[in-house]
C-alpha cells in the first residue's frame, strides 16, 4: 500500500467515525457535511419498509426528529475496513447503537447490534457518503423506545 492509499483509507475511516461522533453530539450541521446531496439509506433489517433515497437534508432532519427526544445515544464502531476503487470507497464496520431515555414504560434503554456498509465518493468537498446499509444482528431492551420517547416529549 502506498502512502497516498493509506491516507485515502484513513480519510474514509475518519468520515465513518465522525458519523457516530456527530450523531451522538447532536451536531447536525457537521453530520450533514459528511453526506452527498442525495443519499440512499437501508434500515430495512431494523425497521422493515423500503430502502430510502432522499436529500441528505431530509435524512438529517429525520434523525434530528427521531433522536431529539432521547437523553443520549452512543454509537460504537468496530474496526473499519476500507476498499478503495478510484474515487469510490466502500467501508464496513460493526456497530452497537445505544439509545437512552429514562422514565419510559418499556424501559430506558434500547441497543442495536449490527454491521454497517458505507459507500462514499470523492467530490469537491472530499469524501462524502452516498449510501449506507445497516445489517441488524440483534436488539436488546425497549424496542419501542423511539416511539415512546416521541410521545413523552
Amino acid at each position: 500500500m502506498t502512502t497516498t492509499e493509506a491516507a485515502r483509507e484513513a480519510a474514509v475511516r475518519d468520515i465513518v467515525t465522525r458519523v457516530a461522533h456527530h450523531i451522538d453530539a447532536r451536531d447536525w450541521p457537521k453530520l450533514r457535511s459528511l453526506y452527498a446531496e442525495r443519499v440512499t439509506t437501508d434500515y430495512t433489517s431494523l425497521f422493515g419498509g423500503e430502502v430510502q433515497q432522499q436529500a441528505a437534508d431530509a435524512l438529517i432532519e429525520t434523525w434530528r426528529g427521531v433522536l431529539g427526544p432521547l437523553r443520549a445515544t452512543q454509537h460504537l464502531l468496530g474496526p473499519i475496513s476500507v476498499l478503495l476503487d478510484g474515487d469510490y470507497a466502500r467501508a464496513e464496520c460493526h456497530v452497537r447503537g445505544y439509545h437512552y431515555r429514562d422514565g419510559l414504560p418499556g424501559g430506558s434503554e434500547w441497543m442495536v447490534a449490527g454491521h454497517y456498509v458505507f459507500e462514499l465518493s470523492v467530490r469537491d468537498a472530499g469524501w462524502q457518503i452516498d449510501a449506507m446499509t445497516l445489517h441488524t444482528y440483534y436488539q436488546t431492551g425497549n424496542r419501542q423506545l423511539l416511539e415512546q420517547a416521541a410521545q413523552a416529549r
